[in-house]
């Protein structure tokens, strides 16, 4: 299960025990928590005084009221969204058809994992701050990364574990990369990093 490196992910749930657990989880694996809000107009409440979620984790009905006003201001800001939601039948506008949807059913490593792939798909070039030419998304660069991973490793499952860390430890230190510095040699050479610094690799 990918760690989320502090990202700041609202929760809009009605149900308590249900909220409850989709906060532990995230917890559990580094994410700071903004709710859970139980309402539509508490949700849109606590956005108007925060500015820096990075996903939004929302259930479709919130006490009888679809949560799409919520959905809007968030799509607004770029922030990607996951429903998460027990009612199937509920149709979800065209407009959201770039959202991610999971069932209330989905255990805590897929709605991590979720998470983890909404913010990686939405900042998709982890472009250094000072600007400059943009980079190739990283989910094109993930099949070479793979590629690497499995050549220095023989079990599958420690190569895309080593893809993952790659992955993560990119994020944390997106801004640091230098402006000269291809993504994708970034990626490698942090990849060659964490590899020597693994269980798997060497000592």
């Amino acid at each position: 299960m990918p760690e989320l490196q502090h990202l700041r992910v609202l929760v809009a749930e009605d149900e308590f025990y249900v909220a409850n657990d989709i906060a532990l989880w995230l917890e559990r694996a580094g994410a700071t928590i903004i709710g859970p809000t139980p309402t539509v107009q508490e949700t849109l409440k606590r956005l108007s005084k925060a500015d820096d979620i990075q996903v939004a984790v929302l259930d479709i009905n919130l006490n009888g009221e679809l949560v799409f006003p919520v959905a809007d201001e968030l799509a607004r800001r770029s922030v990607p969204l996951i429903f998460f939601s027990g009612c199937d039948d509920l149709s979800v506008p065209e407009r959201f058809s770039s959202a991610a949807r999971l069932s209330k059913c989905t255990g805590s490593s897929d709605l991590v994992s979720a998470v983890f792939e909404q913010y990686l798909l939405n900042i998709s070039s982890l472009a250094p701050i000072y600007g400059g030419l943009p980079d190739q998304p990283v989910t094109d660069l993930i099949p070479g990364l793979r590629l690497r991973a499995r050549a220095l490793l023989s079990s599958v499952k420690a190569a895309d574990f080593l893809v993952e860390r790659t992955l993560e430890r990119a994020i944390a230190l997106a801004a640091t990369r230098q402006r000269t510095q291809p993504l994708d040699a970034w990626l490698h050479e942090l990849m060659m990093i964490i590899h020597g610094e693994s269980p798997y690799g060497p000592n």
